[in-house]
C-alpha cells in the first residue's frame, strides 16, 4: 500500500478551519509535511474536518490510525475531511508512515503543536487528541484519548 501524499493545495485547504479557532494567528505556527515542505493555512468552506493530533511514540495514537484512515476513505464521499498533526520528528513520522500508510494528509507541528492543541481545547496536552470542526471551522467535539469507530461516528454531525 502506498503512502498517500496529497497535493499541496489540498493540504493547505484542509488546515484553514483551525484558523478560525485560535486566539492568535495560526499562520504563525510552522507546519511542514513529513518531507519538510511548508504547509500553510488556506480556505476550505463547507467541509466537516476531523483533526487528529498524534505522535509515533504514542501507543494509543498508533492503534487508532488505521481506523481513522479507513474512515477517512469511507467518509470522503460525504464531504468529511481528515488531517493528522504529528507532534514528532520528520524521520520518525516518515518511518511510521512507511509501515502504516494513511489515507489523509499528515503535517508536523513540533513544539507549536502543543500550543495549538491547547488553543483547540486540550488544556492537558495529552495524546491522542481529536477535534471535529464543522463546516464553519468551529469545534463541535473534542476527544482526548483513543477514539474508536463508534465514538467517531457518534461525534460527527452527519446528516
Amino acid at each position: 500500500m502506498a503512502i498517500v501524499r496529497p497535493a499541496a493545495a489540498l493540504l493547505l485547504a484542509l488546515l484553514l478551519p483551525l484558523k478560525a479557532l485560535a486566539a492568535n494567528d495560526l499562520g504563525t505556527i510552522p507546519l511542514n509535511t513529513p518531507e519538510g515542505k511548508p504547509a500553510q493555512f488556506a480556505r476550505l468552506q463547507g467541509k466537516l474536518t476531523v483533526v487528529n493530533f498524534w505522535a509515533t511514540w504514542c501507543a494509543p495514537c498508533r492503534i487508532e490510525m488505521p481506523m481513522l484512515s479507513a474512515e477517512a476513505k469511507r467518509l470522503a464521499a460525504r464531504g468529511v475531511r481528515f488531517v493528522g498533526i504529528a507532534l514528532d520528528q520528520p524521520e520518525q513520522v516518515q518511518g511510521f508512515l512507511k509501515q502504516t500508510p494513511v489515507s489523509y494528509p499528515i503535517v508536523l507541528a513540533d513544539g507549536d503543536g502543543i500550543e495549538l492543541m491547547r488553543t483547540l481545547g486540550n488544556k492537558a496536552g495529552g495524546l491522542p487528541f481529536t477535534v471535529i470542526l464543522d463546516e464553519r471551522g468551529q469545534p463541535v467535539k473534542r476527544i482526548l484519548g483513543i477514539i474508536d469507530e463508534k465514538a467517531l461516528l457518534q461525534a460527527l454531525p452527519l446528516r
